[in-house]
């Protein structure tokens, strides 16, 4: 039977027996000790949660913890729950001193082990620790096994490149890893670009399948990348993820405004996993281009977002969303007060979404057309109306939410508002 990468080797309890965990405590949770660990994911706020993904083991400092209501910890918990999570572990000594009983009760009921990371340990030593694990090579040196296929050496530098990748994250000085990069025919100082691939059923329209399932794809998807890219002669870097493929692409024909080689090399990836996953809708998402390799992390957080707009439909797209595209998405996505966001809705956008639902109006789509040229006249043709119903359509815009969409500042705060409407219709947090 051949072997190749393990990617799921541990388990929580395993994950506890590792040196660097015998310092730490279980607090809670011993019922989810069984748990599988796929990945480890940091975060020092516990604000943004929407990436979080199954499996994960989530490692946080809980920065501003103390200020949440016992509603949002349990909403916290409940979402825990529902995103699969392995395990949290949390840092005490900083921010939090002592987690509240209620809150680690609602996560014994929800079978989610709590580890309790004493202040002394370092993220670095855990997150290095257990990614060399869960990324180790069945052929392992120490046995001298030696590769049996052209495939197996593929794998081995898929691992190497996912190492250095998270050696790269987890410095403060990405360019000291100039001598490794250099194996890799990567230039420390040159530009990058970072994309990130993902796979869903066509079938289901879920995320590929089970986690046995996708990590298979996961595993074949990293050969195609390694190969195509090496016969594209374009220095890449292979970066680690259970759900997606990602990729760091860096050539001197990367400098410039143009974006147009990056968006050619991702989409003949894409055209070649269209080949190889027939069964599968393939998106990505592409970062901006940064100056060297230490716009890595920037990088990596920008094409997230653009995999994450897409996936939501924000913004029309091919196959590939450039980051640059989002527009003010940009900034929406980057608001993680949800309620800030609803206010704004409340304040613009819903007296209409209200309206037209009551009386069968148009007034949303008038001023969705409306902003598009801010010209009645432009506006009523594409709407086949007189331009007096789109004059007098706008007049009740302006009489329901107070602003007039023919003055430029208040035309700016309702256009703003059918941004917000669409991401929170997206996230399906309004109908």
């Amino acid at each position: 039977m051949r072997k190749g990468v393990k990617l799921l080797p541990v388990t929580v309890a395993e994950a506890l027996e590792m040196e660097v965990f015998q310092k730490c405590r279980l607090l809670t949770g011993e019922s989810g000790l069984q748990n599988i660990i796929l990945w480890v994911n940091i975060l020092e706020i516990l604000d943004d949660l929407s990436h979080i993904e199954p499996g994960e083991l989530l490692i946080t400092t809980a920065h501003d913890f103390n200020n949440q209501s016992p509603g949002n910890q349990e909403g916290m918990i409940e979402l825990f729950a529902a995103k699969k999570l392995a395990a949290v572990a949390i840092q005490t000594g900083h921010y939090v001193q002592k987690l509240p009983d209620s809150f680690i009760a609602l996560a014994e009921n929800h079978s989610i082990p709590i580890i309790e990371i004493p202040s002394d340990i370092s993220f670095k030593s855990i997150t290095k620790a257990l990614m060399n694990k869960l990324v180790q090579d069945a052929y392992s040196e120490a046995t001298g096994t030696e590769e049996k296929s052209p495939g197996d050496k593929l794998e081995r530098q898929a691992k190497t490149m996912k190492n250095l990748w998270l050696q790269l994250l987890n410095t403060n000085n990405p360019q000291d890893y100039h001598l490794e990069l250099a194996r890799f025919n990567l230039e420390a100082k040159e530009p990058i670009v970072v994309a990130i691939i993902s796979f869903s059923n066509i079938k289901n329209k879920t995320p590929a399948g089970s986690v046995e399932d996708h990590l298979k794809i996961i595993r074949q998807a990293d050969i195609i990348l390694i190969r195509l890219l090496q016969e594209l002669h374009v220095p890449f870097l292979l970066g680690p993820s259970e759900r997606s493929s990602t990729i760091l692409l860096q050539s001197s024909q990367l400098a410039g405004d143009s974006m147009a080689l990056n968006l050619e090399v991702i989409q003949g990836v894409i055209d070649n996993f269209k080949t190889a996953f027939p069964d599968y809708s393939i998106q990505a998402g592409l970062s901006c281009l940064h100056n060297d390799i230490t716009g890595i992390k920037p990088a990596l957080g920008e094409a997230k977002k653009a995999l994450h707009a897409a996936e939501l439909k924000l913004v029309e797209a091919e196959e590939v969303l450039p980051y640059k595209n989002l527009g003010l998405y940009r900034l929406i996505m980057d608001i993680k007060n949800f309620e800030t966001l609803m206010c704004y809705f409340n304040e613009t956008t819903a007296p209409l979404l209200e309206y037209d639902q009551n009386s069968e109006g148009a007034l949303l789509k008038t001023l969705r057309q409306y902003m598009k040229s801010c010209s009645i006249k432009k506006a009523s043709e594409k709407l086949y109306v007189h331009r007096h119903t789109m004059k007098y359509r706008l007049e009740q815009v302006h009489k329901l939410t107070g602003l007039d969409p023919l003055q430029p500042d208040d035309a700016l705060q309702l256009n703003i508002g059918l941004f917000i409407y669409r991401y929170l219709q997206a996230l399906k947090m309004i109908s």
